[in-house]
């Protein structure tokens, strides 16, 4: 499907959380890559409900610069959703995903974009030498090294948001209206011809990352909810096995009890077998619990985010 000429040659997208501390900074490095680029420039800036002074420093660049516009969400609906209203804003024939903390460098974008232009639909950046403490490295491989084995999606740890992509990838991916939203995996599954560059990995500016380890956990298993059914077919599994360990169990001792070896049935084996069914029979109709859960958020049909404020 033909997407339709764009004006605007490049449009910046940054989703923005607690983000006072290095954004006018991000946004003057921004305007000198860019402009050293084209002239037909947007940046959009949405505001996820920050607490701080976020939406206060982009209402104010944004009346002195034509070329720069904000979002301010009514709450916190989460960065990927604040990434899916920027692009439905984006008017460029080329879109620029990035982070609003500093660790992706606005000096990398000129390269991306030059290698995009070489017939890439996307160029994304994979992070050399990542400022990150040792736990958070290992608790991104893990978390990576599970998603793929739970959904067969491979990704690599050091390649996030940050990337040049085409319009009619975008137009693609914002086609995809399932709830569980999840840009990197989007992007993933729609295909095209994408490609990679390796990037210098900026300091991030915030002292404290915005993403802990809880909301790390629920953001992995809602994208593995909404991208697999493998958990599914894993109970299904794990209960033939148990079934089947259960059955020899019986058979096991219907032959003792014949052979006169069992006189009065044990008490332990009783024990341990019922806590292992129930504990496997609560942890499928959990599993079970979570796709039923996801399914009815999908069918509520509420809106992804709510906009309070526009610049």
């Amino acid at each position: 499907m033909k997407t339709p000429k764009s004006q605007t040659f490049l449009s910046i997208v940054i989703p923005v959380y607690q983000s006072e501390a290095g954004l006018e900074e991000l946004i003057e490095r921004l305007k000198q890559a860019l402009f050293a680029i084209s002239t037909e420039v947007e940046l959009i800036l949405v505001d996820d409900g920050s607490k701080d002074g976020s939406w206060d420093i982009i209402s104010k660049v944004a009346e002195k610069e034509d070329f720069i516009r904000g979002l301010r969400f009514s709450r916190n609906f989460g960065q990927h959703q604040a990434i899916f209203a920027g692009l439905e804003l984006a008017q460029g024939e080329w879109v620029v995903v990035m982070d609003a903390d500093m660790q992706d460098l606005p000096e990398e974008i000129p390269m991306m974009l030059t290698k995009a232009q070489l017939g890439y639909d996307a160029v994304l950046a994979r992070r050399m030498d990542k400022k990150a403490t040792w736990f958070s490295q290992v608790l991104t491989i893990v978390y990576y090294q599970v998603f793929y084995f739970m959904s067969g999606i491979k990704q690599d740890p050091s390649i996030g948001n940050f990337g040049v992509y085409n319009k009619r990838m975008i137009h693609q991916v914002l086609q995809m209206k399932e709830y569980n939203w999840y840009f990197p995996t989007m992007v993933h599954w729609v295909g095209f011809n994408q490609s990679t560059l390796n990037v210098k990995h900026g300091v991030s500016t915030n002292p404290r990352s915005n993403y802990f380890i809880k909301s790390k956990f629920n953001l992995g298993l809602n994208t593995l909810l909404a991208f697999s059914d493998k958990p599914l077919r894993l109970t299904i599994k794990s209960g033939l096995i148990v079934a089947l360990i259960g059955f020899l169990f019986a058979l096991v001792t219907l032959i003792r009890y014949f052979s006169g070896a069992i006189v009065v049935p044990g008490y332990a084996s009783i024990i341990v077998s019922l806590w292992i069914l129930f504990g496997l029979l609560l942890t499928t109709i959990g599993i079970v619990g979570l796709y039923v859960g996801k399914t009815f958020e999908g069918v509520k049909n509420r809106p992804r985010y709510i906009v309070d404020q526009k610049t």
